[in-house]
């Protein structure tokens, strides 16, 4: 009676190694699983309380019927995270649900699971499963917010998109006059200018309730530049090849070969932000000369014209920034002052 060979220990360790792979392997992805569910428990819990079960349904929801948002909360995706996201959704299903507002007009407008969504897509999803809560547009961009601060989702610069879209929407005005009117509250703490007793306590309002971590100053001064980032440095920003701190001191650069120059340093060869300072430096002094004949021009530019074609309203706005402009320079003169004594 022919006997079986009997495998080798090689072959039989082989085996038994890919065995206990397959299973810590299997493990994990249960364990990550859980995870997922409990974070997207937590996730319905936040939602029912902040809106209430009255106001959310659920629902099966067509991908081509959901609406993006009027702003541009996230700009870019970590490609590697998204990767094991795609995975996960093509490996276990897609787990969880996205947020959707249900608008007055039927149309049913996304608020939070932007990647989730975008993911699903990839994965050939036509429908995707939806909490939609019945909320207006204001309460739809605070749980946004919450959601994305919870999650830690949005780089600085997607994070001041949300907060800037938020206020525009309870401060009741346009983007401009809404940057305007922030700088005008900083203005008014420092002394310098006045604001609406009602614009000072809708901002200070927003930002008690859904960014309680970060300070109006540092908003006004830190954040709302990032909005004026050259196209270069935006993008570099956005694909998270540069730190907010070296963006920013780039920004400053206005020469615009030697802000690319300065540029691929940092990207291609790591150049530290002390560094890069001290390449910058040479040209400060330069640079704010600059600053100061253009803002000269600006001011010579105000003509009787265009002064007349004011309204009333904002040649009040003109006269507080001028005092407030003179204000500042008689500081500025007093410093010079001190060092030529």
């Amino acid at each position: 009676m022919a006997t079986k060979p009997r495998p080798n220990v090689s072959s039989f360790l082989s085996t038994s190694a890919k065995a206990l792979d397959t299973q810590q392997s299997l493990l994990e992805a249960q364990e990550r699983i859980i995870a997922l569910e409990r974070e997207l428990d937590n996730a319905r819990q936040s939602l029912e309380k902040r809106v209430g079960l009255d106001k959310i349904s659920h629902a099966l929801v067509p991908i081509e019927e959901i609406v993006r948002r009027p702003y541009q909360s996230r700009r870019e995706k970590d490609p590697q995270k998204f990767a094991e996201l795609l995975h996960s959704i093509k490996t276990y299903g897609f787990k969880g649900s996205i947020w959707l507002q249900r608008r007055p007009d039927g149309t049913l407008r996304l608020i939070a699971g932007e990647t989730r969504l975008d993911a699903a897509i990839e994965a050939g999803y036509t429908a995707i499963s939806s909490d939609i809560a019945d909320v207006d547009d204001i309460t739809a961009v605070k749980l946004s917010r919450v959601e994305n601060a919870r999650r830690k989702d949005l780089n600085a610069l997607d994070d001041t998109e949300e907060l800037l879209y938020l206020l525009t929407l309870t401060l009741k005005k346009d983007r401009a006059e809404t940057i305007e009117c922030l700088y005008r509250y900083k203005n008014a703490a420092e002394g310098k200018s006045s604001i609406a007793d009602r614009d000072r306590d809708v901002i200070e309002s927003v930002f008690t309730e859904v960014a309680p971590d970060i300070s109006l100053s540092t908003f006004i001064t830190s954040r709302l530049p990032l909005l004026k980032l050259p196209e270069n440095i935006l993008q570099a920003y956005n694909a998270g090849q540069l730190e907010y701190t070296k963006a920013m001191a780039l920004s400053r650069v206005e020469d615009e070969l030697q802000r690319q120059e300065l540029l691929e340093e940092v990207v291609d060869r790591g150049l530290s932000l002390s560094a890069l300072k001290a390449k910058i430096a040479p040209t400060s002094g330069r640079t704010v000369i600059d600053k100061v004949n253009k803002i000269e021009r600006q001011i010579d530019n105000l003509n009787p014209q265009s002064i007349a074609e004011l309204s009333v309203e904002q040649r009040d706005r003109l006269k507080e920034s001028l005092l407030g402009l003179k204000v500042s320079l008689q500081k500025k003169l007093k410093q010079l002052d001190a060092y030529t004594s």
